[in-house]
């Protein structure tokens, strides 16, 4: 009996210890009290001060996520934060679907900041962490890309002068700079330059300036201004701009050529977390250019930047297992790395799982479809050597009717594009 009144006792001691964050202050907390009779702008309101804490109030994400969720049908903002938790697994599990929902429902109510996140959405798709998150989601119903869309949206934010939509509209014109006019190029420099000016600017729109002077877009390449805001960027946290830095001393682009610094820059990216860092300082290893460290150290690298799904060091890391390089023959990991990098349209996967997809006894069953669909993903994205194999597909009928005309052309494309195969079969 005793043991059963202790067992209550404690029963009741914890639940009251797990609600007290719900409970603590009704008598003095005029916000809270608004809120528990269902008030949304207070909920929505106890929500912001849960998350970012006050000098009366802890942070506490959890209650943070509650109040945000509660209040998030009615106050666009408070569905817009709710969705934050959700995508940073702030006081509930991480579910970046669900985010990208709530960012949907908050930009259809013209909350800025929903709809400048939704439009990457749609522009870039939905960012996993991990390939057990990918996996975990992968039945998930997500929205579809729509660049075009995203596109509109990021210019409509950035003439309302929303500044984040204004720093990635001038990041999607430098990406497509050969297809922008010279003025609208001054513009997006212009409007990237006054942004800068914000003391609170972000690490992103002193990226974006120094890619300005990294390839004179707007304005005229210099080394010392792209150095400049590359450093501001780093910063403010920016790995991207860091390992930018590495490539431009690497490669002496608008600067003094310097192995050194280009090492410490990739080294310093790699071990802070970016797989493109990684990848590139694992090269540097396997190059010989870091002392004491070889191959094995390399594949270390190259291994991690794999387990973060970079597309090329699953393209590099599987082409070493497929010929034994550095490690053991091991076609069967190949395999897995070229489909897991195909699924992430890197052409070099695409076109290797397509061969092997050819092989009698290779590590995965023969099937002739498969290659002839793989070579037609990689060709499609230029790839010289898939476009010469597309063409002996539709040549010879593999995988395909036979297209003697498609083979030709194929064929042309790929000499063009520097295959020397390709050429030589033309000149049969």
């Amino acid at each position: 009996m005793k043991r059963c009144r202790t067992f209550c006792l404690l029963l009741v001691t914890g639940c009251a210890a797990l609600f007290a964050p719900f409970a603590t202050g009704a008598d003095d907390d005029p916000l809270r009290e608004k809120a528990l009779l269902g008030d949304h702008k207070a909920e929505f309101e106890l929500g912001d001060e849960y998350f970012h804490g006050t000098k009366s109030r802890k942070a506490n994400p959890v209650l943070a996520a509650h109040w945000y969720r509660k209040a998030s049908e009615y106050v666009p903002e408070a569905m817009f934060n709710y969705g934050i938790c959700l995508e940073r697994g702030l006081g509930v599990p991480r579910d970046p679907v669900a985010a990208a929902e709530c960012y949907r429902k908050a930009a259809e109510k013209h909350c800025e900041p929903a709809e400048f996140n939704y439009a990457m959405v749609l522009l870039n798709g939905i960012s996993f962490r991990t390939v057990d998150e990918r996996e975990k989601f992968r039945d998930s119903e997500m929205p579809a890309l729509e660049p075009e869309k995203a596109r509109k949206m990021i210019r409509a934010l950035a003439d309302r002068g929303y500044l984040p939509a204004q720093v990635e509209l001038a990041a999607l014109l430098i990406a497509r700079r050969e297809d922008v006019s010279a003025e609208e190029a001054e513009k997006a420099f212009e409007l990237v330059s006054k942004v800068v000016k914000n003391p609170d600017a972000p690490a992103r729109a002193w990226r974006v300036l120094g890619d300005c002077y990294f390839s004179g877009f707007g304005t005229i390449p210099d080394g010392t201004k792209m150095i400049e805001a590359l450093n501001k960027a780093v910063e403010r946290g920016s790995l991207e701009a860091l390992s930018r830095m590495g490539y431009c001393y690497e490669f002496g682009i608008n600067v003094k050529q310097d192995q050194e610094k280009a090492l410490a820059c990739y080294e310093r990216a790699a071990k802070a977390g970016l797989p493109a860092a990684m990848l590139k300082y694992g090269d540097m290893i396997s190059a010989g250019e870091v002392k004491g460290k070889g191959i094995d150290e390399a594949l270390v690298w190259f291994k991690k930047s794999a387990a973060e799904d970079h597309p090329e060091a699953l393209y590099r890391l599987g082409t070493l297992n497929l010929h034994g390089i550095g490690t053991d023959k091991d076609p069967e990991l190949a395999a897995e790395l070229f489909s897991h990098g195909a699924q992430l349209e890197h052409p070099g996967c695409q076109y290797e799982l397509g061969l092997l997809f050819l092989e009698e006894d290779g590590p995965i069953a023969k099937d002739v479809r498969a290659a002839f669909f793989w070579f037609n993903r990689a060709a499609s994205k230029g790839h010289a050597q898939a476009q010469r194999q597309l063409a002996v597909c539709y040549e010879n009928g593999v995988g395909c009717e036979p297209d003697l005309e498609k083979a030709l052309l194929l064929y042309h494309e790929a000499a063009n594009n520097g295959d020397v195969e390709a050429r030589r079969r033309l000149l049969k």
